[in-house]
Order: C-alpha cells, then structure tokens, then sequence
C-alpha cells in the first residue's frame, strides 16, 4: 500500500498568501507532499501558480512532492514542461482514473480519489492507489460536500479500501482532536485545509499527528531490525545509533563497512573505481550486517536497487524512510568532505528528485525540525 505523510495539507485559495508561497512554506515546515488545490480561481491563475510551485520544487531536490486537485488539464500542460506533478486527485465526476493514467507525462502519477458511500468505496477505479474517505464532518471549505459519515462511516470505508490496497485519507471539516480517533479507524492519513493554515505552527501540528499515528499504527515490531534510507545528510547514523542504543540492538553503517572492508573511504572508492562499483559493493556486504536483528543505516543510493530492496525485505527488516527537506540535507552534507556526491547544488538536489520515489516506498519518518533524540522518544512512545 502506498504510504503516506500522517497529514495530507491542500492549500486555500481564498488566502492572501499565493498557493505557491503556501506549498513552499509547508515543504520549508517538513511536509513531504501537499494538495494544490485552486478553486475558485480562474484556470490561468491557477496554472501560474501551479507551474511556479513545480518548479521551485524541481529546484529543491522535489520537496515537497505536489498532488493536483481535480484539473487533469493543468497536471498535462505541466508534464508536458517536464515539471509532472507528484499525482492527480480526481473527484467522482472528473475524468476518470484510468483515462487520467493514458495522458502524456501521467503514467507514473499517483492518482486518487475521493469516496462517500459503500457503493464507492468499494468500486474504486484501478488506477488509483490511494482515495478520501468522507466527509467526516461538514466543512466551510467545500459547501456542496455530500452527506458526513462519521467515525463509523470512516472506519468501514476505510476497512474496504484497505483490503483493495489502497491507501485511505480521512476528508472534511477534521481537526487535530480527531487524530486518534481516525488513525485507530484506519485513516492512513488526514487531509486538512482550515486547520494547517489556521497554525501558527505547521510542524507543530504535523509532528504531533505523526506521533498520533505511530501510537495507533507503530511502523515496525520491537524486536525487528531496522534499514534506515534517505539522501546524504538527513541524519541517517545519527539517529540509527540513537534508536539501536534505545532499542537495545547494533547498529551497522553501510557506508562504514564498506570503507572496513576496503580499507579506503567511500570518496576514494569512488573517485578509483567508479559509482557503479561502490553500488555493487553495497549490494554485496549488506546482507551481512542484516544476519540478525540490528538496526542498519543504508547509503543514499542504495535503496534505488532492487536487489537490495529484496535483500532487507527478505531479512525481515523494516525499511523507515527518514524524511527531512532536502536543503536541510545539503546544509549538512556539503560541509563534509567525505561525502563525494555533495560537491554541487543543483546536482545534488537533481539526484535527491530522482531518488525520492524510490525512498517513497518505505514508511516516513518526519523530522519538523526536532532532533534525532526527540525522533527516537517519539517513535519509541
């Protein structure tokens, strides 16, 4: 099933703040992904502010990934640029899934949709790989919703959507007091609009979400190992070495064991023998750190290989994808010489965008500005 962030913010047209500034300020707070959504303005205003937003994106390694509410038309004219959009929500009378999928540009796109009733819930189009369930509760945002179905309504849409393997997102009129509540019914996630742009503090309300739905849902078993990925600087062995101690299991550096082995560092091996050859000796040494339970921090590329995809889940390992904003990675990387893939900006976060889905796979885990020992209390709660 497709994971997602604990909350799903779309942005409000009807704010003096440009959708573009609002998308940019929710990636800057920690937010992997965000919902444009336009209405009411015109098709023109909209597509200058969704183009501008997918290109400060595209610059800032792809964070945050953006979702176009319902305009199929905006999200090809964007593709068509090379600026495809993250995916496509389509309301149940916009184009359908799988015609949206045959567009140029949107074959990758993660489509979804929005569900009210059984009848919907469980006839949702193929195509799609992830849907709202809702509306929870009446909402000022969208005054033509259709009839609230409550925590019950939530829980059973939730339930059928699941057993498709799609991803369920609790909709409409949800504040953070509903957070346990819809996780422990089901909701993967939780879309908002008045609530996130009525914080003082985003993160903040990201953050506790996050700890909310690690407590109904908790990401992996105590007593599992760990594979911890996600690009150069985002904290990786930091926080590995803080969540082994706390779970009382090793920790392993892939990079580290590598650099044992050869008795070179990683900058060397790559400047020697090439890139391809550091990403085989990755493949090679990391099922034995993986023999037993530990907790294993990957290299940033790795997890872009499939071979060492198999390898972790064949281990029985939990994958967590630690999150945070690429510039903040890049902040911290380029300050190291060790790290022979930090040397350019705009390379560094052009192999960030591409490498972005690939971690998408594994569960998130958002930082919002804490550190690593907050991270591990939280995660550990």
């Amino acid at each position: 099933m497709l994971h997602l962030p604990p909350l799903y913010p779309i942005t409000d047209a009807t704010l003096a703040e440009p959708l573009s500034a609002q998308i940019r300020r929710l990636g800057e707070a920690g937010y992997p992904l965000v919902q444009f959504r336009g209405k009411p303005l015109d098709a023109q205003a909209q597509w200058a502010e969704l183009r501008k937003a997918l290109a400060e994106a595209a610059a800032n390694g792809g964070w945050p990934f953006i979702c176009v509410n319902d305009r199929a038309d905006l999200a090809l004219l964007a593709a068509r640029e090379g600026l495809a959009p993250w995916g496509l929500h389509l309301g149940q009378e916009d184009l359908p899934a799988a015609e949206a999928r045959r567009l140029p540009g949107l074959e990758k796109a993660h489509l979804g949709t929005s569900t009210h009733q059984a009848g919907e819930w469980n006839l949702v189009d193929p195509a799609c790989d992830h849907a709202g369930v809702g509306p929870f509760r009446g909402t000022a945002t969208k005054t033509d919703h259709a009839t609230p179905i409550g925590l019950e309504g939530l829980r059973s849409g939730c339930a059928a959507l699941r057993r498709q393997g799609r991803a369920p997102i609790a909709i409409g009129g949800l504040a953070l007091a509903d957070a346990s509540a819809c996780f422990e019914a089901g909701a993967e996630s939780l879309a908002m609009v008045g609530e996130v742009h009525r914080s003082a503090d985003p993160a903040s309300l990201g953050w506790e979400l996050q700890r909310l739905r690690w407590r109904a849902r908790p990401p992996f078993e105590r007593g599992q190992g760990l594979a911890l990925i996600g690009g150069s600087g985002a904290g990786k062995t930091t926080f590995g070495r803080q969540l082994a101690w706390a779970l009382g299991l090793p920790f392993h550096d892939l990079d580290a064991a590598i650099e044992e082995q050869e008795g070179r560092p990683v900058a060397e091996i790559f400047a020697t023998s090439g890139e391809a050859a550091f990403r085989n000796l990755e493949t090679e040494r990391l099922p034995a750190l993986m023999a037993r339970p530990g907790v294993v921090a990957l290299g940033g590329g790795a997890w872009e290989a499939p071979a060492n995809r198999a390898a972790v889940a064949g281990a029985g390992f939990a994958p967590l994808w630690l999150a945070v904003p690429p510039q903040q990675a890049w902040e911290r990387a380029s300050r190291d010489p060790n790290r022979p893939l930090a040397r350019d900006r705009a390379a560094f976060m052009a192999r960030w965008a591409a490498r972005m889905p690939a971690w998408s796979l594994a569960p998130m885990v958002l930082s919002f500005g804490h550190s690593s020992r907050d991270l591990v209390s939280a995660l550990l709660d």
